[in-house]
């Protein structure tokens, strides 16, 4: 080869090399090998294929492709193809054939032995291929497309370790490469291909699987990385269907937002940009990871339905010692009775502390739901019924837990002797479990959140007296730690620089614009716009729910009022709460994911902010 020509094919390898390596996703890595291996050959058509290796899959089975036909095995994949004749002929210029054909590799076809044997074919005429061999060249493609195949040169293309990736093969070297070749036309116009066209494939073809094998490995990392956010997903799911339905919702309403503010051109989101599809992706795992650290929250404080709820519903202990107040005054009625007393007012006294303790039982297990705000009058009342007093005559410290027992002994009553006189409604010493130091935040990560003394107050009364909903101060903390938990869980993780938001977007759903919220009380200049889209989801999607056991849904027109009422108060952004409005996100959303009986008429004229003065 003349010194000039050797430079000239030097440089075309060393750009052939550095395109190949720029290359994004494995598509279009594919069709640039495949276009350069024919620029350099002067190949008319040509083919890739790679090798799917089956994986072993439980109890030693072999999985791979879904193959109705036969057992698994490995595969080659017919990736890609170009023929510039055929497409010249048809459309006038060179189009790149997407295939997602996978077949068993046979060794009696040209490209299976290849990639089983990694042996170089360089064939100079495919229909002559001497009948002892053990492959054939498969003439179908020629006759569906009305082409003929002359000369062909089928590449292994081997990684790193030696292993065969895939085949790369050429076919029809062309005397002229602006030839167009027909069917009658291409044995004259094609010739073999030569050493030297052979060793400059073999060398691409190197660099080629090289590359194959690195953007497969970081595909695979990308599946990899999706498999575990949707596992995730999924432990969260298992542990509570109603936070699972949370955390696939959430994703989706905030994509919508966030379409829809990088759609505006004009106003104060204009400026907003995500700027790649990487940005968009860092966004969505955010979104799907928002509360991936309830995968720590109990799962009875998450799913909290009634005041008295732990693990079960303590509501059946206080009326069982209602029944036993109940039985207590019919036992004395009959005992007066014995002793000479009169039996009309014995037992006009009797219905009378019926009807008392029945309209008491109704009272506190009405306290118990916590459907309306409990006020300082009703908590006192409860402390009047939870005064009265009851004879126990067991010993309750008899089958507890080691722990449990622990703390009883801790605390030991006024007196031990039975029978006890025990409070009907009462907040018990052992009922307040004490933070463990471990359980603290840790600091280093700029949380500002108040940490209730105890870990736990199981405490009847205490639990009855919430103000508002069925959580008391220590569950409420143990419910916001969840996103303490998220941080820490995601700050933990080395995420590459493409995904290095990823916490920020997760984090910081409940802070406020306002510089109250938590966990760290971020100020409004700190919240990006992402930020502000994942409150926004967070919020509407939980007045939205209807597959919470604490609470019924709420309407679309009640929803977005109390959405109004975040932004009045300075909760949430109030140009993506108008633009939540206006472009029909809140719609579009509640067609998808509400239920038929929620969806009502809104006005959105009265919640949209008033227009600036001109």
């Amino acid at each position: 080869m003349p010194a000039a020509a050797s430079d000239r094919t030097l440089t075309e390898i060393l750009a052939i090399a550095t395109a190949i390596s720029g290359a994004g996703d494995l598509r279009s890595l594919l069709h640039l090998i495949l276009g350069k291996a024919r620029a350099l050959t002067a190949a008319d058509a040509g083919s890739i294929f790679l090798v799917e290796r089956a994986t072993p899959a439980r109890f030693g089975m072999v999985e791979s492709h879904p193959d109705p036909g036969g057992a698994a095995e490995d595969r080659l994949w017919f990736a890609v193809s170009q023929n510039a004749s055929f497409d010249a002929l048809r459309s006038g210029g060179i189009e790149q054939q997407v295939h997602d054909i996978r077949f068993p590799i046979s060794p009696e076809r040209i490209s299976g032995w290849c990639a089983l044997s990694g042996e170089v074919l360089n064939i100079p005429d495919v229909y002559a291929l001497d009948p002892v061999l053990p492959y054939r060249f498969d003439s179908a493609v020629d006759r569906q497309l009305g082409y003929r195949a002359v000369s062909m040169l089928t590449v292994p293309m081997r990684s790193t370790s030696g292993a065969v990736v895939g085949v790369l093969q050429l076919i029809n070297r062309k005397l002229d490469p602006e030839a167009v070749l027909t069917r009658e036309t291409a044995a004259a116009l094609t010739v073999p291909f030569d050493q030297a066209s052979q060793g400059l494939i073999e060398a691409l073809a190197s660099l080629a699987a090289v590359c194959v094998e690195r953007t497969q490995l970081l595909e695979g990392q990308d599946r990899l990385l999706e498999a575990i956010i949707a596992m995730l997903a999924g432990a969260i799911d298992a542990k509570s269907p109603y936070t699972g339905g949370h955390c696939e919702r959430v994703p989706e309403l905030a994509l919508l937002l966030a379409e829809a503010a990088e759609a505006q051109a004009e106003g104060p989101l204009a400026s907003f940009r995500f700027g790649s599809a990487e940005a968009w992706r860092e966004f969505r795992i955010g979104a799907w990871l928002h509360d991936c650290g309830k995968l720590t929250t109990p799962e009875y404080v998450v799913d909290k339905a009634t005041k008295l709820e732990t693990i079960h519903n303590r509501i059946h202990e206080i009326r069982t010692r209602f029944e036993v107040l109940l039985r207590d005054a019919r036992i004395e009625r009959l005992e007066s009775l014995l002793a000479g007393g009169d039996p009309d007012e014995l037992d006009r006294r009797l219905a009378e502390r019926e009807a008392e303790l029945q309209e008491q039982f109704a009272f506190v297990a009405a306290s118990n739901l916590g459907g309306e705000f409990f006020d300082a009058a009703k908590v006192e009342r409860l402390r009047q019924i939870g005064s009265q007093t009851w004879q126990r005559h067991f010993d309750d410290t008899l089958g507890l837990a080691w722990e449990e027992r622990q703390r009883r002994c801790n605390h030991p009553p006024a007196g031990d002797s039975l029978p006890a006189t025990e409070r009907l409604l009462a907040d018990q010493p052992w009922h307040r479990l004490r933070r463990n130091p471990a359980q603290q935040p840790d600091p280093s990560f700029g949380f500002q959140m108040e940490v209730p003394d105890n870990a736990f107050n199981l405490g009847e009364l205490h639990n009855l007296s919430v103000g508002r909903g069925t959580l008391t101060a220590e569950e409420r903390f143990i419910i916001n730690d969840h996103i303490v938990q998220t941080i820490v869980m995601l700050e933990g993780l080395p995420f590459p620089p493409g995904l290095a938001r990823v916490a920020e977007y997760a984090g910081t759903h409940h802070e406020t614009l306002r510089g109250d919220g938590y966990p760290r009380r971020l100020a409004a200049e700190q919240l990006s716009v992402p930020a502000r889209i994942m409150a926004i989801a967070d919020i509407f999607e939980a007045l939205t729910a209807a597959d919470r056991p604490y609470k019924q849904a709420k309407t679309l027109s009640e929803s977005i009022r109390i959405l109004s009422g975040f932004r009045d108060r300075g909760h949430i952004d109030a140009d993506l709460f108008d633009l939540f409005l206006s472009s029909g996100v809140y719609r579009r959303y509640a067609e998808r994911f509400l239920r038929p009986e929620q969806i009502d008429d809104v006005d959105i004229t009265a919640f949209l902010q008033a227009p600036p003065p001109a």
